[in-house]
């Protein structure tokens, strides 16, 4: 028999709240006290704790959504000894049934756990970042916390996961330089071997790749090339599309004496990707390719086309938004971003003329698929299965050799909803 979870209030004055996360998946059983999601209010960040044991039947809001006190926002299965333990007062003045136990002694810090290293040392985390260590392989006791009382959360880990070597090569430098063509890129990691370049998409820059960037680093010898008109990089001075962007990527990667590389494009930078080792294909030793431009037609220009053109920061949120499944990544840092990548009329010019050049009639024209068909190079593809730009069901059809990652619960950029696994597919590769 399932009960409801309902939105406590967990202040005098709150009414509402943002589910932030969900410390637990649908089936999975928990204890008295084990905290079962973190809920935002207008004032903190607040841990929602199981007065007795059960499981967590269904989910019923989803992360980051606004809900009221009160609302439903799950089903349990509680023990036989924990029928009572949702019926928590929702409303200020609400009074709890006769039968309902009385909560648990609230903590100075609700927004806190604690964790145990094998050393019983104490580490301050919130849940959160506890399980976002756990999934990028990061020890907490080498992490920062820069919350309150020296509290871990999501940030402070996500900055262990990309910090990047302290030792760069001659070649190399610790912030980006303006290259060839007055493209800039961002190189680090171990000399030798063949190095991997990483192709942003549309309306991105060198931002797209910061949860990639520094681990893989520490591997191999890496580049991050931004694309003209982009970034950092110079406005574009010529015509054309994918073509021009591609004859333009093969002189940024002789001029840098990079020799044969491995190709990383997403988006547009997948369709550039394919078109060079098309072209070159002794330049080219692999490619992974990340929701690829040209697999098909249909693509969803109204989710593409407001970068090119004046936003508000709210109107360049909701834009962003549509790139991701999960819209914590949508982050104050990268609406920032793109707000200084197309600033200026000019850039924005360029965008829209770009835009015209790839889709002409409102879809995609560039057969991209075609050219794969026709590689020798091994080829990859990782594509969200939630992904509202370009569709996931382009990858049907595709040749046997080509390795297909379907994955699960991420939208339009997979190198930073699903990091973890591509970074470990190309420390996987061979130097």
């Amino acid at each position: 028999m399932s009960t409801e979870l309902r939105l406590p209030q967990l202040g005098e004055t709150m009414e509402e709240g943002i589910v932030v996360t969900w410390n637990l998946s649908e089936g999975e059983s928990f204890e008295r006290g084990d905290t079962l999601l973190e809920v935002e209010t207008d004032k903190m960040v607040a841990e929602v704790s199981a007065l007795e044991s059960g499981t967590l039947l269904e989910i019923l809001v989803e992360e980051q959504i606004k809900v009221k006190v009160g609302d439903i926002i799950a089903l349990i299965d509680p023990s036989e000894k924990s029928l009572r333990k949702i019926e928590i007062p929702t409303k200020k003045g609400q009074v709890p049934s006769q039968n309902t136990p009385e909560p648990l002694p609230a903590s100075n810090d609700s927004s806190q756990s604690w964790a145990h290293d094998e050393n019983l040392q104490l580490i301050r985390a919130i849940p959160g970042a506890r399980r976002l260590a756990k999934r990028y392989g990061i020890d907490l006791k080498t992490v920062s916390g820069t919350g309150p009382a020296g509290r871990i959360d999501r940030s402070d880990v996500v900055k262990a996961f990309q910090n990047e070597p302290e030792v760069a090569s001659p070649k190399q430098s610790f912030g980006p330089q303006l290259g060839p063509g007055g493209v800039r890129f961002l190189r680090r990691g171990k000399q030798g071997g063949t190095p991997v370049v990483l192709l942003h998409g549309f309306a991105s820059d060198l931002h797209s790749w910061r949860l990639i960037h520094g681990p893989l680093s520490r591997h191999r010898d890496v580049i991050a090339i931004e694309l003209p008109g982009h970034g950092g990089s110079r406005d574009w001075q010529k015509s054309g599309g994918v073509q021009a962007l591609a004859e333009h990527l093969e002189q940024v990667i002789i001029e840098l004496e990079l020799g044969t590389v491995d190709l990383v494009g997403h988006s547009l930078g997948g369709a550039i990707a394919v078109y060079l080792a098309s072209q070159q294909t002794n330049m080219v030793r692999r490619l992974t390719l990340l929701a690829p431009v040209g697999f098909g037609t249909e693509i969803n220009l109204s989710a593409v086309e407001p970068f090119t053109k004046e936003l508000s920061e709210s109107e360049i949120k909701i834009s962003l938004s549509r790139l991701f499944y999960d819209l914590k990544w949508v982050s104050k840092d990268l609406i920032d971003a793109t707000k200084k990548n197309f600033g200026s009329s000019s850039r924005r010019v360029q965008a829209r003329d770009l835009l015209k050049s790839i889709f002409p009639s409102g879809s995609q024209e560039w057969d991209g698929q075609s050219l794969l068909c026709k590689l020798n190079q091994p080829v990859r593809i990782l594509w969200g299965e939630e992904d509202m730009i370009l569709p996931i069901r382009y990858l049907n059809g595709l040749p046997g050799w080509v390795a297909q990652h379907r994955l699960s619960k991420v939208g339009h950029v997979p190198q930073i909803e699903a990091a973890p696994l591509l970074l470990r597919i190309l420390q996987a590769d061979p130097p």
